[in-house]
């Protein structure tokens, strides 16, 4: 039993008659059944509206919860079968004999495994029963949540939502709401126009696939031919390959003793050479309309 806080004595005795009228040195009412060590002995002012006290911050994270019920038997732990495996009963109880002296002992443990095999089913059971539910509720407050999103986005929209939109262009909003119509006017004509581009991207390709072919015959394909190419390119180290006055390519013996393109006057350029084409000046022209007329008579690039 606590000990009982004593009433607190006045804090001096009576003042003589001369000294009555002397000025306190505090004017706080003395709280005479309560001690100094007492919260209460001092009177606060309390707010109307209580305050409760906030709940610890609990550190740390709680474990996932491991599932009880999952076995690697056939039988699943709620099961009969398995609840008789687990908790089997002996084939012969023995009963202690008339002048055994731990009879109560033997009894008594014989109650107690009983119990306990008694405990463990029915643990067991109210366990999965209790999964059962709690899951069978999780699951009625996710439907229950999916039917309430749904119903709030099939919903129509509101007359505040109608008067405070933005003004936005019908076009904009069939598009936006997805109502645009799917049957084009010139459908056919935008189909023609495809067809009419996949049968240049094939035209396109057969060209290059044909004069893959056509060429195959100057490709490299041993080290004798690529040997061959860098000797008609460069030269060899007894008769290096150089240039002449005119930009001609030849070897050094035959009086080509330039060491580049440069050594004699600027070489023609690709502009020189288109504007020959476009005036008509040599031969030039007239080979490629005679290629371009053998390729349309055969049928097949050269």
């Amino acid at each position: 039993m606590p000990p009982r806080i004593p009433v607190r004595a006045p804090w001096a005795a009576p003042a003589p008659a001369h000294c009555r009228h002397a000025r306190q040195f505090s004017s706080s009412p003395a709280a005479l059944a309560l001690g100094p060590q007492s919260p209460n002995y001092i009177d606060v002012p309390q707010p109307k509206q209580p305050t409760f006290p906030l709940d610890p911050h609990t550190k740390g994270h709680l474990p996932i919860p491991r599932d009880v019920f999952k076995t690697r038997n056939q039988h699943p732990k709620q099961s009969d079968e398995f609840l008789q495996k687990s908790t089997r009963d002996p084939k012969e109880r023995k009963a202690p004999g008339p002048f055994s002296r731990d009879a109560d002992v033997r009894l008594y443990k014989q109650r107690l495994a009983d119990t306990r095999k008694e405990a463990l089913k029915e643990g067991v059971k109210a366990l999965h029963a209790r999964k059962v539910a709690s899951e069978a509720q999780h699951l009625d407050r996710i439907q229950k949540s999916g039917e309430l999103r749904t119903k709030l986005a099939m919903a129509p929209r509101r007359d505040v939502d109608v008067l405070t939109e933005t003004s936005v262009s019908k076009g904009v909003r069939d598009f936006l709401a997805g109502a645009l119509p799917t049957v084009d006017k010139n459908i056919e004509a935008r189909r023609k126009a495809f067809e009419r581009k996949q049968a240049a991207q094939h035209a396109v390709r057969d060209a290059r696939l044909h004069d893959l072919y056509t060429n195959a015959r100057t490709f490299i394909v041993s080290e004798e031919q690529l040997d061959q190419a860098i000797e008609d390119a460069f030269g060899t180290d007894e008769e290096p390959i150089g240039w002449n006055t005119k930009g001609n390519v030849g070897p050094r013996s035959e009086g080509h003793e330039g060491l580049s393109p440069w050594h004699g006057t600027m070489t023609e350029g690709v502009g020189d050479m288109m504007n020959k084409l476009r005036g008509g000046e040599g031969v030039g022209l007239a080979k490629e309309r005679m290629k371009k007329l053998a390729e349309e008579l055969t049928g097949g690039k050269m």
